[in-house]
């Protein structure tokens, strides 16, 4: 409360009354990310960032969140900029507090999300002494960060444009469409003291910053690149897209709708059909009711990929976006061999797990899809019967699952890990959020969310750069912030204990989540591997069984808890949650719990149904 009187100042008298150096430079560096539109900062309390807490907590336009454990902290960081595509800021103490951002700063490195980490570190001559809570920092992170920079303590032998051109570089080094977006590293030395004591500096430090000052601009403006597509290549791949006989659109994670709208006007214009990730934001709908009707996608293509033989074989991949979800996929393409396969995507990442690649361009994906458009013909006829075969073979599976579900919430019956992917996805408002837990919660939704809500618009959050179970709470957390609107987040027993102290985040987020818990008291997707089947070792190594008592954590973070046995509780419960956080923006978690040999032989019966069904099909 003490920094209340600071809030209605201009950064020239916040600048000109602050009691140090310190504290000017640390105002310095947040003023400049705030002009480079960079307002979130994550801040978890220590001694050694207390001229950067100061800073925030002055700074009329600063927002902050106060994250207690620093891993917790980057993954918020990480939601949020994954929501946004702006970067967070993270502001930590010395020491371990560091080491702790590490899993989601190789999140963001794999990904290509933006954050910037400003760590508070001891003045030169205390490293390498024995000094408490100081350890190597500056290479901390290795080659997983866009750039590290060490700021030096704050001198008035250094101009203070040196800490405002710094931040904009890193900004801009974070936020790069074509180095890729990363995390970037400033490892910010302070000598004592460290708290707004006075110690005064030299009344003309600040004058050669007169004319910033009276502007809201960054000292430095980077002037974003777009990379687009050129005529000749765009002409290229036109020409191998119009030849094919069984062409597919391969749609992995896709950063923005304006990416979603481009690529199915890509799609209508070509007559290719659409294989769409649950990443991609196409998955659960997204092909409004207006869009042309020649658009076709194709949701349940894992599903169809049972019985391969009953697909042609592809002659042309034109891939878009980051990868995707499917083993199966990947598998079946790999056995296909296509002539072409073409990969679009904003990153310069290799992406080729099966060596496959033909063609590679990096470039963003709205303009690229808006470019190619252009070099398809206005009469142009694609193979119709490659595209009512998949068509056709996709809505065979559809009604296999519809019939399913439908006999489910007909008899009321036990909860599935099944049933919570296929009643989320009918469920869920359009322009809500829905972030996705790795292992079987991801692989659920992909395979069985229900894609018959055509109009809908689901902004979709998943940690598939390196595909870990940490952090998925706090990234819900900050993906939630960033989107704005209700998030809900289908998570594993395992992946919700490794993070069960992110629930403080959820309890003050200022944006509600409602946390679908799968307990099937263990990890579940072991059961579906081979390991399995060696029942000497699996259950203490693998199905890793524990008697976590989920209501108590709810109480222990303050948040609203409901146990769904059935369809019809779980259908309830759901759609009072989402009432809840809607009307009150309070947060609910619901527990369901399964068991993991009944889950196995769920997806058996399943499959089992829809090869059964595929069998039939006679073009």
């Amino acid at each position: 409360m003490q920094f209340l009187p600071f809030l209605n100042m201009t950064i020239n008298t916040l600048l000109t009354e602050a009691e140090n150096l310190n504290i000017v430079w640390a105002l310095l560096i947040v003023e400049e990310c705030v002009r480079n539109g960079v307002t979130l900062f994550c801040v978890s309390p220590g001694s050694r960032s207390t001229p950067l807490a100061t800073a925030i907590a002055r700074h009329p336009k600063a927002e902050a969140v106060v994250c207690v454990d620093e891993r917790a902290a980057a993954f918020y960081a990480l939601g949020y900029a994954r929501a946004t595509g702006r970067a967070a800021v993270l502001v930590c103490t010395s020491g371990t507090a560091v080491a702790n951002y590490l899993p989601a700063v190789v999140e963001a490195d794999k990904d290509a999300v933006p954050m910037l980490l400003l760590t508070a570190d001891r003045p030169p001559e205390l490293r390498e002494t024995g000094a408490n809570q100081t350890i190597p920092q500056p290479a901390l992170f290795g080659d997983f960060v866009r750039w590290k920079f060490d700021i030096p303590c704050p001198d008035a032998q250094i101009a203070p444009e040196v800490v405002l051109t710094t931040i904009d570089y890193a900004l801009a080094r974070a936020s790069s469409a074509s180095s890729p977006s990363g995390a970037v590293h400033l490892n910010c030395m302070f000598r004592e003291p460290l708290a707004p004591t006075s110690l005064p500096f030299p009344p003309s430090y600040l004058q050669s910053l007169v004319g910033w000052l009276q502007t809201t601009r960054p000292w430095t403006r980077y002037a974003p690149t777009l990379p687009m597509l050129d005529a000749e290549t765009a002409q290229e791949i036109a020409s191998v897209l119009l030849s094919a006989q069984s062409p597919l659109f391969i749609v992995g994670r896709l950063r923005s709708r304006e990416d979603e709208m481009a690529v199915i006007r890509l799609a209508s214009a070509f007559r290719v059909p659409i294989v769409p990730d649950i990443a991609s934001g196409l998955r659960l709908g997204g092909v409004g009711e207006n869009d042309s009707e020649e658009v076709v996608t194709v949701p349940y293509f894992d599903q169809m990929l049972l019985l391969p033989s009953a697909l042609a074989q592809p002659d042309v991949v034109l891939h878009l976006g980051g990868s995707f979800v499917s083993k199966r996929l990947l598998q079946w393409l790999e056995r296909s061999k296509p002539r072409e396969y073409i990969v679009i995507d904003q990153t310069p990442f290799r992406n080729d797990p099966n060596h496959q690649v033909t063609m590679r361009v990096q470039a963003d994906i709205a303009l690229f899809a808006a470019g190619l458009t252009e070099h398809c013909p206005t009469s142009n006829q694609a193979p119709t019967a490659h595209v009512e075969v998949l068509s056709a073979l996709s809505n065979i599976v559809a009604e296999t699952l519809r019939n399913a579900n439908d006999e489910r919430e007909r008899t009321n019956a036990p909860m599935s890990e099944i049933a919570v992917a296929t009643i989320v996805s009918r469920i869920i408002p359009d322009g809500d959020g829905l972030f996705l837990s790795n292992s079987m919660p991801i692989r659920d939704m992909d395979m069985y969310a229900d894609a018959s809500r055509r109009a809908v618009s689901i902004a979709i959050g998943t940690n598939r750069g390196a595909s870990g179970i940490d952090g998925i709470i706090a990234s819900t957390s900050g993906f939630a912030r960033g989107l704005g609107r209700t998030t809900t987040l289908v998570i594993g027993d395992v992946a919700f204990i490794h993070d069960s102290n992110s629930l403080l985040l959820v309890a003050q987020n200022l944006v509600p989540l409602v946390i679908v818990l799968i307990n099937n008291a263990g990890g579940g997707i072991f059961s579906f591997l081979p390991i399995a089947a060696h029942s000497d070792i699996f259950e203490q190594f693998w199905g890793t069984p524990h008697t976590a008592d989920f209501q108590a954590l709810a109480t222990f973070a303050g948040l609203r808890y409901v146990a769904a046995q059935t369809t019809q509780d779980f259908r309830i419960a759901y759609e009072a949650a989402l009432e809840l956080g809607r009307m009150e923006k309070r947060s609910t978690i619901i527990e369901v719990r399964t068991d993991r040999n009944a889950n196995l032989t769920d997806h058996k019966h399943l499959q089992a149904l829809i090869v059964s069904g595929l069998k039939e099909y006679r073009p």
